[in-house]
């Protein structure tokens, strides 16, 4: 120090990491989620903030974290072919000194691996990487050329929102598949009753307009049904599906073949067992209009029933249900629809009124679906695989490294 100068102090800038950050790491880890810190901080700077959110141990050294290549340097990256950067990439935890084509160069190399690449930028020059990712996050308080460039805009700048997205992600995915295996059902087992239906006696064992109304019920209301399942967080504890995997699982096409030819056989069999038709009598005679709006509403509540197994994999139907208040108002208006046009509907619908002990009948008789699915549940699902890899839309792909780019096998 000169000697006309006097040292007061000493002024050290700390960012402060978010208390939600490390709390959002290992929901990230417990996810699946490799989350790699791509930084223009120097080496140590990025190695110490990572340890402080749990995305590095802690106790292990940065010489051997360099040696596990769990960190490297840019220069380190650039002096690497594509290739041998591809080989590290399960284990690279922080990318320092990184320079913007970095984070576009990991991107294109990640998805040649066949992971699903989601990127984190607020930069100008962040916008590339961004539009390359198959989710780019841009921060709220970032330039408008990165936010114009992602698919999400993060507004409070925090990772932890990012995890939730990743959450309703994952239940939203979860919802569509529920309401692929319903209307796959309903499919399955009224075409086999409506191809079936004229070798069994009856040229329409579900009339046109009769058709129209279970369409409504397996499209538009199971939708709103189906659309409005809980956020739960035990989702985060299981593991991404991977691009290659179809939509529709193994658990899934056992659902809707086993569960649909069931609705199948146990209509088919109040079809032609005279004793079923026996329990339909007006005048002490059994009465065809009477039999065949008991089997229309059987059909219904059949496959409305069966809602319930669909809505969770566990045995117990009543799993959350509480916690889709839209769930149990739809199937509701449903029943209550279908009782009324019993009633309303005459020749337009072919269905006329039922007696107060037949309804029991049927309600008996189509609650069995819901005892039978369980067994599946215990008996089937537990041997199955559990995912399908779709090699039709495998997007592992050769990677050109003068061209920086994926040609798709």
């Amino acid at each position: 120090i000169p000697n006309n100068l006097c040292l007061i102090g000493v002024i050290g800038v700390l960012d402060v990491i978010r208390d939600e950050a490390q709390h959002a790491i290992n929901t990230a880890h417990r996810a699946g989620i490799q989350v790699v810190m791509v930084t223009g901080d120097r080496k140590e700077t990025a190695v110490a903030v990572a340890k402080q959110i749990s995305l590095l141990p802690k106790e292990v050294e940065l010489r051997e974290l360099e040696k596990q290549n769990m960190v490297i340097t840019s220069e380190t990256l650039n002096m690497m072919s594509d290739i041998e950067v591809r080989k590290i990439i399960p284990s690279l935890r922080v990318i320092a000194s990184a320079l913007p084509t970095d984070k576009s160069r990991m991107v294109t190399l990640s998805q040649a691996e066949g992971l699903v690449v989601g990127m984190t930028g607020d930069g100008v020059n962040d916008a590339a990487a961004l539009k390359k990712a198959d989710v780019g996050f841009a921060m709220g308080s970032g330039t408008e050329v990165a936010k114009e460039a992602s698919d999400i805009v993060i507004l409070d700048d925090n990772i932890d929102s990012i995890m939730s997205s990743v959450l309703y992600g994952r239940t939203i995915f979860k919802s569509i598949r529920k309401f692929i295996v319903f209307q796959s059902t309903v499919n399955l087992s009224s075409s086999l009753i409506v191809f079936l239906g004229p070798f069994l006696g009856f040229d329409f064992p579900l009339t046109l307009i009769q058709l129209l109304w279970v369409n409504l019920v397996m499209d538009t209301l199971a939708a709103l049904a189906y659309g409005g399942e809980a956020v739960l967080k035990r989702y985060m504890n299981e593991k991404p599906i991977r691009r290659t995997e179809a939509i529709i699982s193994p658990d899934m096409w056992s659902a809707i073949l086993i569960n649909g030819l069931f609705i199948a056989l146990a209509c088919i069999t109040f079809l032609i067992n005279d004793s079923v038709l026996n329990l339909f009598v007006r005048d002490g005679e059994p009465d065809t209009e009477v039999f065949l709006t008991a089997f229309f509403s059987f059909f219904i509540f059949l496959t409305n029933f069966n809602s319930f197994n669909v809505r969770t994999t566990s045995v117990n139907i009543f799993d959350n249900l509480l916690n889709n208040s839209g769930f149990i108002l739809v199937i509701l208006v449903i029943f209550t629809t279908q009782i009324t046009f019993t009633y309303i509907g005459g020749s337009l619908l072919r269905t006329v009124p039922l007696y107060a002990y037949e309804w029991l009948y049927i309600i008996g008789a189509s609650i069995i679906v819901i005892p039978f699915d369980m067994l599946r549940k215990l008996y089937v699902s537990p041997f199955l695989p559990t995912h399908i890899i779709d090699t039709s839309s495998d997007f592992s792909g050769a990677y050109d490294e003068e061209e920086n780019t994926l040609k798709k096998e």
